[in-house]
């Protein structure tokens, strides 16, 4: 199939439309359920909690640790087997933004959305404990002030270095706050991490509103297969409908996300700052973009769609923008040692 590398062939057919009504209809996820994994006749071993480092909460266990910047309240290392998963520097972060693309610059949403492009978050509460159930559970409490919100990070850590993040917005019930582009997460991977393997909608690129024409199905490709060289540089290569998303180097280590909903993902040698035009719409193409020498990842509940009515300035309708309103959303990402 790919004789130690893998391909961006689809080694799961795409099935006809009946089908995939099928699926759809009686595809269900079970609620994420988070515990430490109990071998028989031994004693269940638990995460430790290092609380003692000046600059990091540390978890660690067997074969992982994971760490959380005291400063920010961030996941900002992530290792198993003693190699760090995530790019040196990276964090597990919020994100509200995407590149724009003609349509959103049209729109002028560069600027109607501004707010949602870095807002500050001010770390207020940061605690950490192990608890009843055997697991280590991080929270953390942040102030929005530019968008009147409040933002709660929780994650959960079993004996496996499996975590369990749950990202909840609060918005103000009375202030008037632009929509937004995204409401998810975002991390860097070291460029080793070129594979992907993925349960979802492909095999191309496809959005909220312009994916009927992209079908359910496993699906191997590459990081560098992602991106579509659109003329202008712009907001590209996501995959919706996604069950779960495999992310692993040559040897087939690495880490999978997974959801209880049908999330979108993105994996990209390029960030989403190299992307963007900025406020004005900046008339350079595609191939001037440098490629990072990592993989942006981009986990989202929910992504703003693409509009497409015309080319110049209309909006997506009602049902695929994301208004100012309070927003939940859980996933899990667990480490894998294997390519499927």
């Amino acid at each position: 199939m790919f004789n130690g590398v893998l391909s961006c062939e689809l080694i799961h057919k795409s099935l006809d439309s009946s089908i995939q009504s099928l699926i759809k209809k009686y595809y269900e996820f079970k609620a994420l359920q988070l515990a430490n994994k109990k071998c028989v006749n031994q004693e269940v071993k638990v995460p430790q909690l290092v609380e003692n480092d000046i600059n990091y909460i540390i978890v660690k266990g067997d074969n992982f640790q994971v760490d959380f910047n005291r400063k920010s309240g961030f996941l900002c290392r992530y290792f198993v087997d003693g190699k760090p998963v995530l790019n040196e520097g990276s964090e597990l972060k919020p994100n509200f933004w995407r590149a724009p693309t003609d349509n959103d610059f049209g729109a002028k949403l560069q600027q109607k959305y501004a707010v949602w492009k870095n807002p500050k978050m001010d770390l207020k509460t940061l605690k950490a404990e192990i608890n009843k159930d055997g697991l280590a559970e991080i929270y953390a409490i942040y102030d929005m002030p530019v968008v009147y919100a409040q933002l709660e990070l929780a994650y959960q850590i079993n004996n496996e270095g499996v975590v369990k993040v749950k990202q909840l917005l609060k918005a103000s019930k009375d202030a008037k706050v632009s929509e937004m582009f995204r409401f998810g997460m975002k991390l860097e991977m070291s460029e080793d991490y070129e594979f992907i393997t993925y349960y979802g909608r492909g095999p191309g690129e496809n959005y909220i509103d312009r994916k009927d024409s992209e079908f359910i199905g496993l699906y191997q490709q590459k990081v560098e297969e992602q991106p579509y060289s659109y003329i202008r540089p712009q907001e590209t290569g996501t995959k919706t409908d996604v069950r779960w998303w495999k992310q692993v180097d040559i040897s087939g280590k690495g880490i999978c996300f997974k959801s209880d909903v049908a999330i979108s993902m993105s994996a990209l040698n390029y960030t989403v700052e190299s992307l963007d035009d900025g406020k004005e719409k900046d008339q350079r193409h595609f191939p001037q973009v440098k490629e990072s020498d990592f993989v942006t990842i981009c986990i989202d509940k929910v992504k703003m769609g693409l509009g497409c009515v015309d080319s110049w300035y209309s909006i997506p309708r009602d049902e695929y923008r994301i208004p100012y309103q309070d927003y939940d959303f859980e996933f899990v990402v667990e480490p894998v040692n294997h390519i499927y």
